[in-house]
């Protein structure tokens, strides 16, 4: 790292310490920190005790008390390490770390009474701006934001009032955006926080004043005056965020660990508002554009490869003009690199919207270090094997310019549906926060994606089917894609009573969880949902082999699944929601549902009150959420149980040992966090207005008497009241109530409720797909009760596998031209009986040598009369009729024609009712026109 990195850093670390550590250190001793500590130049976020034991020996060399004030830079590095960049640390330095945080809360109530001071004063002066309209100040804006919508340190709070752009969602649901300072990304990274209404026409009307830019020194000197001005003592730069946390401590009664989430936005990432549309089209998320015999037998890859990003390079000026290279199963770089070559030639880079052609050369010279490590579909999709490889690439590069090349090739390649499970963590300074992709659906898009799966062509139910599992597991048990598809019958368990969803995440032979250990899942699945879920366990029966994996056939490979039951889950939420959607955010959703459902537990939150829409109401109810907790609440009332340890139990659940991660990586946002568990900052609490505040907030004057019409509209208990008590008394008005009428009817703006049954949607997919083998046979199967998904899983496996087609035209025409194909006498075979002849040889492999029957094997008994030359007969067998290795018998008889049996037997015993069911589909064609 270099030395400019290292000092930047050491500056960011020390910010971070003033504002969240209970001890002091100076900037110059962490920087000595930084360059001493051993593990800060590797990717690994990791320290052991070897590794601290090097730098503690270090600091006993020092002679002079500078050690004391290393060890103490120590302790605050390992504190951000911990805290801000999820390391993993040796258990005593984790409890130093919470011990740390408790002593932080400890000594922000030495200005508990000092604190309450001046919100007193800045409430006076508060009414005084109502009741006389002076322009607003710097000062009273800053004494605002800090007291009343977070309690943020004055470099926050001055950006800002210097950024009249930080109101966001003006129309429906204000919203104030606070970008990070220090992000390490290239793109800043905000947090939208919750903005009061009185707090929001403040804000707005202090931007109306057009004021100039404040420095942070300069509103330091203000509110140093305004507190002289008031008799009040001073307060040092650093301690003013201190004074607002408590604050908000002894008014809102908050958990001091989400009072510190509020302090400080750089511990959460916002959701963008600027959302890429994605090219995909409905008919493109079941498509199957690979070929299935890729992974049959992978060869390496070719020695001398082609990469047309080049010829790319040379027609820049059309680039459509070019064809992409097909994709090739044993190395899929040359076709990733044309298309991130196109991308920067029509769309431009991340700052630039055109760039020069020299400029993309550069950002494209990636063939000589590609060249030496292909990357095959199956390792691609393959999110282990593509991060390795990854690793393995950006390892072998020795230049720092060059690194930087691969690693904006990587950035464009987590955005590839052949590649986005890649983690661009891996590759940054272990000295900031991981990197995140924040982003999450609500349950009516959920809800939007499973309708979605359902109505999309799949050719096949079983296909949809597992696509909605899938989906469902990744949102509501927060599984990770590897977890869903490594998710084997035994470690699952569904209650249709309650919805109760018991999942063991744990190592299986297709690979480990991500922290190598075995943990436990409790979710509930909305009734909707429950049938699908049925339908699912109907099919994995439990006669099946319980290690065989959830979603899939019997012996389907993991890539496989991958492929046909994620992939579709993928292109969905791109074509509905977004470019930047992929399956783990489902992840992030479900986590983010988890924290609503254990918030709303803890606050006791109305049934009513807990969602906007009859689904959400659902999962939040508090049954929904005493049924997920109960194997931990074992009959008790939430009062009964510890609440602190609420967070604990979500981290087991989820994997994550620490609340940071949780809250770093999936709780995106902070604008959800306070009208649930502040009654003040709920919705729908009612709460006092004065007149002149009211008159304020509605626009009016601060004398209009047109405040009592708009009054008698939003409250009944007003319109009861005489008009002395009108004139005197305050008004309790709830917060919804406001909004609705400040902003108009376009808050109630959410996405319209689903109200269609997802199960009978399904069930008619089964219907639609009797037109192929496998569709006619499981819809049978169902029907008689009789469903086997082994018999299923062979004709699948041996068969045409996920390209499933149903009868075509041409096949249609040729059973019309065949005689009736019966069961044979001992029910183990099909077999036709016709004569010897190309046309009806034609016919025959028109049906009989596609895919979908390749299930069977196929033996031919020709009958010739003893009287007539056979020759002619048996070369016409041999060479229209047989194919390799199959089994021919030749057989005489006194009398009649010669007749060619041909009998389909299975390749292994199959259940006796499969082939009737399939000699019911051909009829079902045979007789097709005999029936209209």
């Amino acid at each position: 790292m270099s030395k400019q990195f290292i000092e930047k850093q050491a500056n960011k670390i020390n910010d971070y310490l003033v504002h969240t550590w209970p001890h002091s250190t100076a900037q110059e001793a962490i920087l000595w920190i930084l360059n001493n500590l051993p593990v800060v130049s590797t990717q690994t976020p990791s320290l052991d005790h070897s590794e601290l034991s090097i730098i503690n020996k270090k600091i006993d060399t020092i002679p002079t008390g500078n050690q004391r004030v290393y060890r103490k830079a120590l302790d605050g590095v390992l504190f951000y390490l911990g805290n801000e960049c999820q390391w993993q640390l040796p258990e005593k330095i984790e409890e130093k770390i919470i011990d740390a945080d408790h002593e932080y809360f400890d000594d922000l109530t030495k200005g508990t009474a000092h604190a309450q001071q001046i919100f007193t004063r800045y409430q006076q002066r508060k009414v005084l701006f109502f009741t006389t309209r002076p322009p607003l100040t710097p000062c009273f804006t800053a004494l605002m934001i800090g007291f009343e919508i977070a309690p943020l340190s004055l470099v926050h709070i001055c950006a800002i009032l210097n950024n009249t752009d930080s109101i966001t969602d003006e129309v429906s649901n204000p919203r104030l955006a606070i970008t990070h300072f220090e992000c390490g990304t290239d793109k800043p990274q905000v947090t939208h926080y919750h903005l009061p209404i009185i707090c929001y026409r403040l804000l707005r009307d202090y931007y109306a004043q057009y004021p100039e830019k404040i420095t942070v020194t300069r509103l330091y000197n203000h509110l140093a005056q305004w507190l002289e001005e008031r008799g009040l003592s001073g307060v040092k730069q650093g301690e003013w965020p201190r004074r607002f946390q408590i604050s908000w401590y002894t008014r809102f009664k908050l958990p001091p660990i989400f009072i510190k989430d509020l302090a400080y936005p750089e511990r959460h990432v916002g959701i963008p508002c600027d959302i890429n549309p994605s090219t995909i089209k409905a008919e493109d998320i079941y498509a199957i554009d690979w070929d299935t015999k890729w992974f049959d037998s992978l060869k390496k890859s070719r020695t001398k490869i082609h990469w047309p990003h080049e010829i790319l390079l040379k027609h820049s000026e059309n680039p459509n003009a070019v064809e992409p290279p097909s994709w090739d199963a044993a190395n899929i770089l040359p076709r990733l690199l044309f298309n991130y070559t196109k991308q920067l030639i029509v769309f431009g880079g991340v700052k630039k919207a055109n760039l020069a052609l020299d400029s993309i050369k550069n950002y494209t010279s990636l063939k000589s270090k590609l060249e030496l490590f292909p990357l095959s579909y199956a390792d691609a999709i393959n999110e282990e094997a593509v991060n390795k490889w990854a690793e393995t690439v950006y390892d072998s590069i020795d230049s720092d310019i060059v690194k930087v090349t691969f690693y904006n090739f990587l950035r464009f390649l987590k955005h590839q549906e052949q590649t986005d499970t890649l983690d661009l963590s891996l590759f940054s300074s272990p000295l900031i926060p991981p990197s995140v992709s924040p982003a999450r659906l609500g349950v009516d898009e959920c809800d939007l994606l499973i309708k979605t799966l359902i109505e999309s062509e799949s050719n096949h139910p079983f296909r949809s089917l597992f696509c909605i599992v899938a989906a469902l597991l990744g949102f509501y048990a927060m599984l990770r894609r590897g977890e869903v598809l490594r998710l084997r019958r035994k470690d699952i368990r569904f209650k249709p009573s309650t919805g109760l969803i018991t999942i063991i995440v744990t190592n299986t032979p297709e690979g480990n969880t991500k922290s190598n250990t075995t943990r436990k899942v409790y979710t509930t699945l909305p009734k909707q949902y429950h049938p699908l879920f049925k339908s699912l366990f109907k099919i994995k029966k439990r006669n099946i082999d319980r290690e065989q994996p959830l979603l899939g056939f019997k012996g389907e490979m993991y890539h496989s699944r991958q492929l046909y039951y994620l992939l579709p889950v993928s292109r969905a939420l791109r074509f509905l929601f977004g470019a930047h959607l992929n399956f783990h955010h489902l992840r992030h959703s479900g986590v983010h549902l988890f924290m609503l459902q254990t918030l709303h537990c803890l606050n006791n939150t109305p049934n009513e009150q807990r969602g906007e829409i009859p689904l959400e109401q659902e999962v939040l109810s508090s049954t929904s959420v005493a049924t997920r907790f109960n194997y931990w609440f074992e009959g008790r009332e939430v009062d009964e149980v510890n609440d602190a340890a609420f967070l604990d139990e979500m981290g087991k659940q989820i994997g994550h040992i620490y609340y940071g991660t949780t809250r770093w990586s999936y709780l995106h946002d902070i604008d959800w966090l306070l009208p649930i568990i502040s009654r003040a900052h709920s919705p729908y609490t009612g709460r006092e207005y004065t007149h002149s505040e009211l008159r304020y907030l509605f626009g009016l004057k601060p004398d209009s008497n047109d405040l009592s019409r708009i009054l008698l509209k939003l409250s009944p208990k007003y319109a009861n009241k005489n008009l002395g008590q009108k004139r005197s008394q305050p008004i309790m008005l709830r917060d919804c109530k406001l909004r609705e009428a400040v902003f108009g009817k376009a808050i109630q703006s959410k996405h319209t409720p689903l109200t269609v049954d997802h199960n009978l949607d399904w069930q008619k997919s089964i219907h639609n797909s009797e037109h192929s083998l496998l569709g006619f046979i499981f819809k049978a199967m169902l029907k008689s009760k009789t469903l086997d998904l082994y018999a299923l899983s062979f004709i699948w496996g041996n068969g045409n596998k996920h390209h499933i087609q149903p009868i075509s035209k041409k096949q249609h025409t040729a059973l019309n031209n065949l005689p009736p194909i019966v069961l044979s006498d001992d029910k183990q075979s099909l077999q036709i009986t016709l004569a010897c002849n190309s046309k009806n040889a034609r016919a025959f492999s028109s049906v009989f040598r596609q895919a979908d029957w390749g299930w069977l094997n196929i033996k031919f008994i020709l009958s010739v009369n003893r009287k007539i030359n056979s020759e002619r007969q048996v070369m016409l067998l041999k060479t229209l009729f047989v194919q390799k290795n199959e089994v021919i018998q030749i057989a005489k008889h006194l009398r009649g024609k010669t007749q060619l049996t041909i009998y389909l037997i299975p390749k292994k015993t199959l259940p006796s009712n499969v082939l009737k069911f399939v000699q019911s589909f051909i009829q079902l064609f045979q007789y097709y026109e005999a029936k209209q």
